[in-house]
């Protein structure tokens, strides 16, 4: 709960609170109008696109684009959001968290593991250890930060019993760290973009810190197959992305989403494994990363896996090796 809603009512009050009419021009019909369609929290607003506003919202609950500028503007007001200096920005960057992937050698490459405000890819071929990175970097999220998490499955590949069985071996509770992951089942892209538009309210109620898509453009791509339908699922994911974004930094959150590969046999090795095998979703989902990772299993080494830094907004190439084993993702132990 913000400082400034704690100053305004009490905490048993709350729960009979609507936040969103302390926005300067929201009526409680435009409000409830606003819950109905998935706005809980001044920060949905304050995000949001405006002519996005009209359009879920409807002209029929009186709100037109002038109305929804204006309603959007004074949300922005209410939040933390500010012209600071790049010291300001940098101070700021020292007091994010991050989240241990489970190797030492993977959070020394990504500058520290999984970061808040930032939205990280993991994409690779199958069986190349991108579900286990959502599985173990899950439970640390819990065990070392206490973060709330939120497992958001697309392909029906999420197991339950897997996430039981890590956290055991690490020496917790499995109860106690599943208690604090929810988790969602959306099988086509309809239902994945409605969860996100809808995510708001349970960021908000359950405080997630971090969310889990694998994979989040594997829907996208059963729904729209073929070049006719490239230019319309490109928009349906850079819009989902911009969501995803907006969370990142509305709610200081982390996101991870994994993305399978396309084979693209006609490019000669050139020793970019992300050359002859390219992540889906194509610029828009590049631009939109602010660290992608490929992950792929060793050609020599069976008991080894390879993760290769290969786009950041920040961070230099590089690349380390990590183990799978009943711990999740963990150092390679080198035996004599």
């Amino acid at each position: 709960m913000s400082e400034a809603v704690g100053e305004m009512v009490g905490e048993d009050e709350f729960e009979e609170y609507d936040p969103l009419l302390r926005i300067k021009g929201v009526t409680p019909q435009l409000a409830q109008a606003f819950r109905d369609a998935g706005y809980y929290t001044v920060e949905s607003i304050g995000v949001e696109v405006p002519h996005f506003l009209v359009e879920r919202v409807g002209e029929k609950a009186g709100l037109t684009i002038e109305k929804a500028r204006e309603i959007v503007k004074n949300a922005r007001d209410l939040l933390p959001i500010k012209t600071m200096t790049v010291k300001e920005l940098y101070e700021e960057e020292l007091k994010r968290k991050t989240i241990p992937t489970g190797s030492k050698a993977l959070d020394e490459i990504l500058g520290g593991g999984i970061h808040t405000h930032e939205l990280t890819e993991v994409t690779g071929q199958a069986e190349a250890g991108k579900t286990e990175l959502v599985y173990t970097t899950a439970v640390l999220a819990i065990k070392e930060l206490g973060f709330p998490v939120w497992l958001i499955d697309s392909e029906s590949a999420l197991n339950a019993h897997r996430i039981y069985e890590i956290a055991e071996a690490r020496g917790l509770k499995p109860d106690e760290i599943t208690s604090n992951m929810l988790f969602d089942r959306c099988l086509t892209s309809a239902e994945l973009t409605l969860t996100l538009e809808r995510a708001h309210k349970i960021i908000k109620e359950k405080g997630i810190k971090y969310l889990c898509i694998d994979s989040f453009v594997s829907p996208f791509r059963r729904d729209y197959p073929g070049r006719e339908f490239l230019a319309a699922r490109q928009q349906k994911i850079n819009y989902c992305a911009g969501m995803l974004l907006k969370y990142c930094w509305a709610y200081k959150m982390a996101v991870l989403v994994t993305n399978p590969v396309m084979a693209r046999p006609e490019v000669v090795y050139s020793g970019k494994p992300e050359a002859s095998n390219v992540p889906v979703g194509g610029h828009v989902v590049w631009h939109a990363c602010n660290n992608r990772i490929y992950v792929m299993p060793s050609e020599r080494e069976p008991w080894k896996w390879v993760a290769t830094l290969i786009a950041s907004s920040y961070l230099p190439r590089a690349s380390c090796s990590f183990h799978i084993g009943r711990r999740g993702i963990e150092d390679v132990v080198e035996e004599k």
